[in-house]
């Protein structure tokens, strides 16, 4: 599992600022070949990206690119292009239906399996912008098995709804859809945005509703993102308290036991089941790729 609280979004087609990320404190450095390109310039950016890749990775920085569905056309070629195993994952833009996840993983196992990479290597972050994508996010995230993340692009979705750029109700009930899927996936989830000012008001409301992290523009914004999605550190060893007695009963065949967490004043018990191991298990994998990145970085 990546850690994913801050995520470096990169024009494809910008090897200067491409170079920058191979310093970079975020998290995840991302690398934009969906934004609209003109096809002479898109040939040039996968070559750009391609060697990108690398040493973004020699540089011990989870790299991703953010491709095309295929709808556009696009998508085998930019596939092509990037596959190799430096790469972490891609965000298909315009998920839409299951479909659209399929046609990724069919590209996607194609040229892994010619890279001698194990099927299923490079992660698939689906990306909902519209309607249609957020009502179809549950079949989507049954159509493969190669999920890393789901992506809530806010763009997109205010773009596609009609919206306008403003803090609204009805993304705030997109960002639940999305939490509640995702949980019943055993996903995490982040909120893509356009621009810095977007990720400096969308971060809290995405924190809120429980998001993993948020993609951010500059990297003058990664420490206080990183700051803001850093898990509590209570919540974490009380999952791990849960993981270790839903294990020791699961030995005996309990289906569930109780916890005790905390201590003093903030003691308190927990009903220890299959839905609260999962909880626990996702916080505890969330946690330990935010320090092993950590651990990189110092």
């Amino acid at each position: 599992m990546l850690a994913l609280r801050s995520l470096l979004m990169l024009a494809g087609c910008d090897a200067a600022d491409i170079a920058k990320a191979q310093r970079s404190i975020a998290d995840v450095i991302v690398i934009d070949l969906a934004a609209p390109i003109e096809h002479s310039e898109r040939i040039a950016s996968r070559r750009i990206v391609g060697e990108a890749i690398d040493a973004i990775d020699r540089a011990n920085r989870p790299v991703v690119v953010r491709i095309p569905s295929s709808g556009s056309g696009e998508l085998n070629a930019d596939i092509e292009a990037i596959v190799r195993p430096a790469l972490s994952a891609v965000i298909l833009g315009e998920t839409e239906s299951p479909q659209d996840a399929r046609d990724a993983d069919v590209q996607l196992r194609k040229y892994e399996l010619e890279n001698n990479m194990k099927p299923g290597h490079v992660g698939l972050i689906p990306e909902i912008d519209s309607a249609l994508g957020l009502q179809s996010l549950p079949t989507i995230l049954e159509a493969v098995d190669r999920y890393e993340a789901v992506a809530l692009n806010a763009a997109g979705l205010h773009h596609n709804l009609n919206l306008g750029n403003e803090l609204h109700s009805v993304f705030d009930y997109a960002m639940s859809m999305v939490a509640i899927a995702t949980r019943a996936a055993d996903l995490p989830w982040i909120v893509g945005t356009s621009h810095r000012e977007q990720s400096l008001i969308e971060a809290p409301r995405a924190h809120e509703f429980g998001a993993a992290g948020i993609t951010i523009h500059l990297e003058a914004s990664a420490r206080g993102i990183n700051s803001l999605f850093q898990k509590n550190e209570d919540r974490v060893k009380a999952a791990r308290i849960i993981l270790q007695k839903w294990n020791y009963h699961r030995k005996y065949g309990d289906r569930y036991a109780v916890a005790s967490l905390g201590s003093g004043k903030d003691s308190r018990k927990e009903l220890v089941n299959r839905r609260a191991m999962q909880a626990a298990r996702q916080i505890i994998a969330q946690a330990d790729a935010i320090a092993a990145r950590e651990h990189i970085e110092n």
